[in-house]
């Protein structure tokens, strides 16, 4: 009877929503740091980063917690250890000491090119065999979940 049970409800959370959108979270990210790892350093959280950076710089690290849905406090773990890396710079802005824009360098740029190169082929793979009006309903369906949930 447990053997059962177990079975049923096995099959019904793979059939739900949250596990079908966890699962190919998980092997979407498992599939972009395998290609990443082959040819950079990069750490979890860095190509995120490096995404917005390369659409968005110079900005502050605030933009960065809200453009990358990140924790303000893990991004500044982040942003050391990506200057540390030399992928960033931080610079002051117009004279204003208290705000610290945030900038790829020449390396963070040459590896902004590897995490592009690298989240197109996962986003080719994943959408491989569906229509562009599919891949149209299912951006658009993805966006309301992300804004029902947000």
């Amino acid at each position: 009877i447990l053997i059962i049970c177990i079975q049923i409800i096995g099959g019904q959370m793979k059939n739900s929503l949250h596990y079908r959108l966890r699962a190919s979270h998980t092997v979407c990210q498992k599939s972009i740091v395998s290609d990443l790892k082959s040819q950079t350093d990069l750490k979890p959280g860095e190509p995120k980063i490096i995404e917005f950076l390369a659409e968005n710089q110079p900005c502050e690290q605030k933009e960065i917690a809200a453009g990358c849905d990140i924790d303000p406090a893990s991004v500044t773990g982040l942003l050391r250890r990506m200057e540390n890396h030399n992928l960033i710079e931080r610079h002051i802005k117009n004279g204003n000491r208290r705000s610290l824009y945030v900038s790829l360098t020449d390396f963070g740029i040459e590896m902004a090119k590897k995490v592009e190169n690298t989240f197109n082929k996962v986003d080719s793979k994943a959408l491989n065999g569906f229509s562009d009006s599919e891949i149209e309903l299912l951006e658009s369906m993805l966006d309301r979940i992300y804004e029902n949930l947000k």
